[in-house]
């Protein structure tokens, strides 16, 4: 990795974002590259939003400041869309369709956005933008983190190969639920895109 990198997962409770973040650190570790994780917010709330900076290399903390997120993988489509003054021209976004409705979009007091309209912006904002549609049915929800690294690992300039990232799964995650969370990887990683209606 030639310079500092900064990532930054987002979405809500429930959606796996501190085990991703313990698999990305690992990986990191794995591969030599020194990192740090911010403070992980909201986690005292299912469905509340969180979020984890990750730092990667020489003194790179994983606070995110304006304009210095490098990689954004987004859980949740709006929460994504929350993470915009995070992002800078060479940024790279990865997320998928997978929504979790606030109170005011349940309550009917607003709609949710059009996600459609958010990615057409982002790709003329951004370096690279991947963006999930349809998540492959054979995927348990709990894993679309897992599939998402998966497909980030082919993106230009993730900071990790997908060996390494293998190697962190096997070394953080115990029992039935590695060869769950490694399927799930190998469907990301292989995943093509369709045309979407983006």
């Amino acid at each position: 990795m030639s310079k500092n990198k900064k990532i930054l997962i987002a979405g809500v409770g429930g959606q796996g974002i501190v085990y991703l973040s313990s698999i990305i650190i690992e990986a990191a570790m794995l591969s030599d590259i020194p990192v740090s994780v911010s403070e992980i917010h909201g986690l005292s709330q299912r469905g509340g939003v969180v979020t984890s900076g990750i730092g990667l290399g020489e003194n790179c903390t994983g606070f995110i400041g304006k304009a210095g997120v490098d990689f954004l993988i987004g859980l949740e489509p709006l929460e994504t869309q929350r993470c915009l003054p995070y992002l800078h021209k060479k940024s790279s976004v990865i997320f998928g369709n997978y929504r979790v409705q606030p109170y005011a979009v349940n309550a009917q007091m607003a709609e949710y956005p059009d996600v459609n309209l958010f990615v057409n912006y982002l790709s003329g904002q951004c370096k690279e933008v991947v963006y999930i549609e349809n998540f492959p049915e054979t995927i348990d929800s709990v894993l679309y983190n897992i599939f998402l690294l998966g497909r980030a690992s082919r993106m230009k300039d993730f900071p990790f190969t997908a060996k390494k990232i293998e190697e962190a799964v096997n070394s953080v995650v115990t029992g039935y639920y590695k060869e769950k969370t490694l399927k799930a990887f190998y469907l990301g990683l292989e995943f093509e895109m369709k045309k979407q209606s983006a």
